[in-house]
């Protein structure tokens, strides 16, 4: 009957080692899926900082390209504030031995660690200002950067800073243009000119006269 031991049948369970074997190989899965979780939560970190920062270097590598002065040669670093964190940037400009006027510009970012509040509304400046920057010196040599971008810019830059074309303007009173639309005298840039006016009410040039065959 159930529940009562059958003379000659052995009753055996899992011994010590057997439960301390299963407990090992439990574990090792455990460990393996958790250090695949963990990694995969480190890779999202690291490229999130790593795209922030290389939008940092660029942006700082596109205000050197447009700004009205040329940089300095040597380095400059600064900080600047994105996603609700300050991170640090370090240019290097140094002209081409080869080419005169041509400079390699090489900007590094790296986030500092601390966050901003930067919930409020950004500053929207009427005119392109300079951020605030200070000479790099070997300290920064020590950092790690998390990215870096390079990029070239030219001395020969024109100083005019004005629209390349100018406003259309209409005509005033005294300028009537020598031009299909509007005859008379000159053209609407050059007023004053003389245009070529018709000869309305003219009598039409008698036809000349063709020689008959014969």
């Amino acid at each position: 009957m159930n529940g009562i031991d059958t003379p000659g049948r052995e009753q055996r369970g899992f011994t010590l080692l057997e439960v301390l074997i299963a407990l090992a190989i439990v574990a090792m899965a455990v460990g393996a899926l958790l250090g695949t979780i963990t990694s995969s939560a480190s890779n999202v970190s690291y490229l999130k900082e790593k795209t922030l920062a290389e939008w940092v270097a660029l942006n700082r590598l596109t205000e050197i390209r447009i700004a009205p002065q040329m940089p300095d040669p040597g380095k400059r670093t600064g900080k600047v504030v994105m996603a609700g964190m300050r991170w640090q940037w370090e240019q290097e400009v140094t002209e081409y031995p080869t080419m005169k006027g041509m400079f390699r510009i090489e900007v590094r970012a790296r986030s500092t660690g601390e966050f901003v509040d930067d919930s409020r509304e950004p500053d929207k400046p009427t005119a392109q200002k300079e951020p605030d920057s200070e000479a790099s010196g070997s300290e920064t040599e020590k950092l790690s950067w998390t990215t870096t971008v390079m990029g070239v810019v030219s001395s020969a830059r024109s100083d005019r800073h004005d629209a390349i074309a100018s406003p259309l303007r209409g005509l005033t009173a005294g300028n009537t243009g020598g031009n299909p639309t509007n005859p008379g005298n000159g053209t609407p840039t050059a007023p004053g000119t003389p245009g070529t006016p018709g000869n309305p009410g003219g009598p039409p040039p008698s036809p000349k006269p063709q020689p008959s065959d014969r």
